[in-house]
């Protein structure tokens, strides 16, 4: 019994993962332009009840841009020089966050962004949190009560 329940909380907490694509957009930079929010919705508000981690990807083709990423715990993503690809992960992450691109070449680029939410649905983990509960003391005293019974 008490393996049960933990097999079926371990179990729950994998279904419970989700990551999600929350932005996933390319546009063309012209030399010296900036691509940021308000004009263009690169923008993502976390979600609030659980804990999440983002993971972005910039690809770059053509010329280098410089990307930054504003939010919480993102002090390390401020003016990153881009010339090809860069993957970034930002874990916890909380709240909103708003991304900018600015070309500092002198040719055009292209630039893909995606960015990925990887979240817990709190709520699946319900069902097995009380199984959970209520298996693994069952376990414990059976598991006790046949050592006595071993013993004796």
């Amino acid at each position: 019994m008490l393996s049960l329940g933990i097999l079926a909380f371990l179990l729950s907490f994998s279904s419970a993962t989700k990551t999600d694509v929350v932005i996933d957009v390319s546009f063309v930079l012209e030399p010296n332009e900036k691509y940021e929010p308000p004009e263009h919705e690169i923008y993502h508000h976390t979600r609030i009840i659980t804990r999440s981690t983002l993971m972005g990807e910039v690809l770059v083709t053509g010329g280098g841009i410089n990307f930054t990423a504003n939010g919480y715990n993102t002090h390390n993503l401020q003016n990153i020089s881009v010339s090809q690809n860069y993957s970034f992960v930002i874990d916890p992450a909380d709240d909103l966050y708003w991304f900018t691109f600015e070309n500092i070449g002198n040719i055009q680029s292209s630039v893909r962004f995606a960015l990925k939410e990887k979240w817990i649905n709190i709520f699946l983990l319900i069902p097995s949190g009380i199984c959970l509960l209520l298996l693994t003391p069952l376990g414990l005293v059976l598991s006790l009560t046949s050592f006595r019974k071993k013993t004796a």
